[in-house]
């Protein structure tokens, strides 16, 4: 079993780790390149018929090619170290799509929201910032730390996904959890749908 406070072996924090940063680095690609995505393309939104939707869709399948090529490394290694779960690879690639569609609830709204203000750009990267360390991606969930790790939306996604690639890791969160962050986001992606896409079209 992984020891979380005192990891037997360098192999043991090297799988905590690299699990951590396959997580969240094309989560923190997906916000950026998502909210900026309609502001981007502002004049191809005037001249296409497509829709707006179809545009914040973009991020989402780049988000899926990027964690499908930088999980295949990743698992190599934890194979060859002996820290990988075989049975629970499609899963754990499964909670990385769900992941992704997850975040596209937020997306919706701050991809509007970064058109009415301009550029919210620097705003999204200070604030990818503070989340990155507010998850265990780089560090142990103990004492305060793991108070404050529960107000992240994405801590429990995460240990959803250490939990089903790495073989012996024990659940350190509740993963019911997670059900008012998604509560939220929901509310946040129907407030973007009804209340800014008229709005939006005059301001593109």
């Amino acid at each position: 079993m992984l020891n979380l406070k005192n990891p037997s072996t360098q192999e043991d924090f090297t799988a905590y780790l690299l699990t951590g940063l396959l997580y969240w680095i094309p989560i923190q690609e997906l916000l950026v390149r998502g909210t900026g995505i309609l502001t981007d393309n502002r004049s191809l939104l005037k001249r296409s018929s497509l829709g707006i939707d179809l545009f914040l869709w973009i991020p989402y399948v780049q988000f899926l090619i990027h964690s499908l090529i930088t999980s295949i490394p990743v698992f190599i290694y934890l194979a060859y170290s002996g820290k990988l779960n075989f049975s629970g690879i499609l899963l754990g690639y499964l909670i990385l799509v769900f992941s992704g569609l997850y975040l596209m609830l937020l997306l919706h709204y701050l991809s509007r929201l970064n058109i009415l203000l301009k550029d919210i750009s620097p705003l999204i990267r200070l604030v990818s910032q503070l989340i990155f360390w507010g998850i265990p991606v780089l560090y142990y969930p103990t004492g305060y730390l793991k108070e404050w790790n529960r107000l992240n939306p994405f801590t429990i996604p995460l240990d959803i996904f250490r939990t089903s690639v790495i073989p012996g890791y024990s659940p350190q969160f509740d993963w019911i959890q997670v059900l008012p962050f998604l509560f939220f986001f929901f509310l946040v992606y129907l407030l973007a749908k009804r209340k800014f896409q008229s709005v939006i079209l005059d301001h593109l």
